[in-house]
């Protein structure tokens, strides 16, 4: 088991490039990405999306990526003589024009019209860049997936102690289920007994009407399919690959067999215990929103 929430760096240096990568995980509903890059890195953006998605299932995944070329690695000055030229001809023109205009004709002024000189840059390697990049971002997987599992394993043992609380609840009511019958038997005769004092109590009637409420108050079947789900909540619990979705599925069947019990058992003992459980379930719920 494992938590949708994780954190990992990894940084990288070298004579030509430096870059860092961070991940982030949150808890989501499905597996959502949000990555920002430079654009020098948008040819591999899917390889990037690619390689976290076969380490990631589940969540909310946020990455970011700072990369700066050093040096001139893949850039070159490129000086434009014919537009040079074109301009020391037009300004020589321009010289002629009035004897006002002063000679600043010079090499600064030149260089600094438009395309005289430009920084062009060569076409990257993105096979080289991803060469770097790769292992970088593996190593920061793997400490995101180090940070998900610590706190994945907290949250196993959490829903695990209270598996076994609801199991222990569950056991107390099982115990307590027979006496219901009894109880609701002495309380008729008691009430009818109320109202008829004089008149003797038909047994037979009164065996029927048990027999009658006994299929209504009946939590054989609930207990068992409860006790059944906390066993397999139990063992996908202690599963290694995704298993929040299975949980999830599975508390909701925990939940509405414990409602259904709470409303056919007229114990107030067996109420309270229901209270409790169903107190544990919707702690797990909030656990399980949390579970890749």
């Amino acid at each position: 088991m494992k938590s949708m929430t994780g954190f990992g760096r990894g940084d990288y240096r070298d004579e030509e490039v430096e870059f860092s990568i961070e991940i982030k995980t949150i808890n989501h509903r499905f597996r959502d990405f949000f990555i920002k890059i430079p654009k020098t890195l948008n040819p591999i953006e899917e390889k990037i999306r690619n390689t976290i998605a076969q380490k990631i299932a589940r969540g909310r995944i946020e990455v970011f990526i700072k990369y700066t070329e050093l040096g001139i690695k893949n850039r070159r000055i490129v000086f434009n003589s014919d537009l040079a030229k074109n301009y020391i001809s037009v300004l020589n023109q321009m010289r002629h024009l009035d004897s006002m205009i002063s000679d600043d004709l010079s090499l600064s002024l030149i260089a600094k019209f438009p395309d005289v000189v430009i920084i062009e840059e060569d076409h990257d390697d993105y096979e080289e860049i991803w060469e770097k990049i790769e292992p970088i971002l593996l190593k920061t997987l793997e400490e995101v997936d180090a940070s998900r599992a610590r706190e994945g394993s907290d949250l196993q043992k959490d829903v695990l102690n209270r598996c076994q609380c609801i199991l222990n609840n569950t056991m107390q009511i099982e115990k307590k289920s027979p006496d219901m019958l009894q109880k609701y038997r002495e309380e008729l005769r008691e009430r009818v007994s109320t109202y008829v004092d004089s008149i003797e109590i038909d047994e037979k009637r009164l065996l029927m009407e048990v027999a009658l409420m006994s299929d209504k108050l009946n939590i054989d079947e609930e207990l068992t399919r409860l006790k059944s789900h906390i066993g397999r909540l139990e063992g996908i619990a202690i599963e290694t690959e995704p298993v929040g979705r299975k949980l999830d599925f599975l508390i909701q069947e925990v939940n509405r067999e414990i409602n259904t019990v709470g409303s056919k058992a007229n114990d107030l003992a067996i109420a309270n215990i229901v209270v409790d459980v169903k107190s544990e379930i919707e702690k797990i719920r909030e656990q399980i929103q949390n579970i890749e």
